[in-house]
């Protein structure tokens, strides 16, 4: 828990002194709801306690890169769905091109075939090296419409 306060510290220190502006898309749905996001990072979890405390909606970590399924993805979904809360899925991003974005793409849905979310998919892309703002516009945009077209 610690390290991911001094990851989130990190990222807004980053944002507010090195602004990046990126495209994002609005919400469809005016309604809000408690909700975390969840990866291997946390080990077990016991999703009755976590519906307990009042989270309606879990976002889970599927893959990573190329060929990286998160080791807790088909245990979180799976206790997840058994407690009766909303999951959504994403992937982290870590495409250096437009190509690397559809390679990833096209995992993230293999990895996710088999799965009925609740929620919109979406991607986790916080690395961005020496990408430039159009770059990493590029390849997120990218990424976005190849996910889209292959879960239609």
């Amino acid at each position: 828990m610690k390290n991911k306060f001094i990851q989130m510290l990190c990222i807004i220190f980053t944002i507010l002194v090195f602004p990046i502006y990126t495209y994002a898309m609005g919400p469809t749905n005016p309604s809000t709801y408690e909700g975390i996001d969840v990866s291997g990072w946390q080990g077990y979890i016991d999703y009755a306690r976590v519906k307990d405390s009042g989270i309606d909606v879990v976002y889970i970590k599927a893959s990573q890169g190329s060929d990286i399924t998160d080791p807790y993805f088909k245990t979180n979904y799976t206790n997840a769905k058994a407690n009766g809360l909303s999951i959504g899925l994403y992937h982290f991003l870590t495409a250096r091109s437009t190509a690397d974005a559809i390679t990833e793409a096209q995992y993230f849905c293999s990895v996710i075939s088999d799965t009925s979310p609740d929620c919109k998919l979406a991607m986790d892309f916080e690395v961005f090296g020496d990408l430039s703002v159009e770059e990493i516009n590029e390849i997120s945009l990218t990424f976005l419409q190849k996910v889209e077209e292959l879960t239609r």
